[in-house]
């Protein structure tokens, strides 16, 4: 089949992607159903002359032809196909193949039989449903299954039921049967549950051998299996054994929490005296900023007094500035001592 963008495509295949996708697998144009037309007569002619296999080759057909060649195959060759029997009364759908050795008198429903007990005719399709009801049919005793050896025509039936020993006691027999089906049942789990314990036990035998020789590797001579000590004494002296190591893992535990947790109060107090040295530098150095401040101030409060003032007035203000560097001082000093003291606090 091919679009109205002349593209060309299996007719299964564009039909599928437009139920996908409404657009065309090479341009991605929008197309639709209805832009689906017959491809060109060339294009056919050239998919015609392609070699298949017959539609019937997973049947057993192993006919190869060209394609166009195919749908004769199938209608007059192909021995793979279904067809009915010649016989109008029959018409039942067999297989070409299987026609020559289809006996219809053997198989057909509506072939007329007689039943072999009672005499009567009827068509082959109603003789089973008759078997199941014929008067003459030998039968065995409905209580066949708990002992009684009764054989004989569903006619007299109803006369061996009134002398029939186990009919009187079927109720009985019947909740018998039902107690032993949940026993068995029971008997068939607890099998199931012994088979999977014994298992286990083996699983858990090699484990134990596994763990004991790596012990032994670990402490040679203390977990050697003595073949004359009786099995409960090494499983005594294995668990004692156990008992000992679980102990010492758990003291090696405790021990192991109580050096972590000395170390984690070492680490934090060592953190906190870092953390108070570290003020303190920082408040010095707050200090050692403000003293170079007011020196700085001082020293361009002399150097402008000093050129508009005569040299009696320089040594004045030279006193005055040492007595305000010496203020200065003091109060950077004091302002030193008092961050000294609440960084310690």
């Amino acid at each position: 089949m091919r679009i109205s963008n002349r593209h060309t495509f299996c007719t299964f295949c564009i039909y599928q992607a437009i139920e996908a996708s409404p657009l065309c697998p090479i341009d991605r144009a929008s197309i639709s159903v209805e832009d689906i037309q017959p491809a060109a007569k060339i294009i056919s002619n050239m998919v015609n002359e392609l070699s298949v296999y017959c539609p019937r080759h997973e049947q057993g057909c192993a006919h190869i032809c060209q394609r166009q060649y195919i749908e004769s195959h199938l209608k007059y060759h192909c021995q793979y196909t279904m067809a009915p029997c010649k016989l109008d009364e029959c018409k039942e759908l067999l297989l070409k193949k299987d026609l020559g050795t289809h006996d219809h008198y053997s198989l057909c429903p509506s072939e007329i039989i007689e039943c072999q007990y009672c005499k009567t005719s009827r068509s082959r399709s109603d003789h089973n449903s008759h078997i199941t009801q014929c008067p003459q049919f030998n039968i065995s005793c409905p209580q066949e299954e708990f002992g009684c050896s009764w054989n004989d025509q569903r006619q007299l039936l109803p006369k061996h039921t009134l002398i029939c020993p186990y009919e009187a006691i079927k109720n009985y027999l019947q909740k018998q049967q039902k107690t032993e089906t949940l026993v068995q049942k029971e008997l068939q789990q607890l099998h199931k549950e012994n088979a999977t314990l014994k298992r286990e036990q083996e699983e858990s035998k090699k484990h134990v051998n596994t763990i004991v020789n790596q012990l032994d590797l670990m402490f040679p001579g203390h977990f050697l299996l003595d073949a004359d000590i009786p099995a409960e004494a090494r499983n005594e002296s294995m668990l004692s054994e156990n008992q000992r190591l679980n102990s010492e893992l758990e003291t090696l535990s405790a021990n192991i929490a109580s050096l972590e947790l000395k170390q984690n109060m070492a680490l934090m107090t060592e953190t906190f005296r870092l953390q108070e040295e570290l003020q303190s530098l920082r408040a010095i150095c707050h200090g050692l900023r403000m003293q170079m401040h007011y020196v700085m101030m001082d020293r361009r409060n002399n150097t402008s007094s000093a050129s508009s003032n005569n040299t009696t007035t320089v040594s004045a203000t030279s006193q005055n500035r040492n007595n305000e560097n010496a203020s200065a001082a003091n109060k950077a000093r004091n302002y030193l001592e008092s961050s000294r003291q609440d960084t310690k606090l």
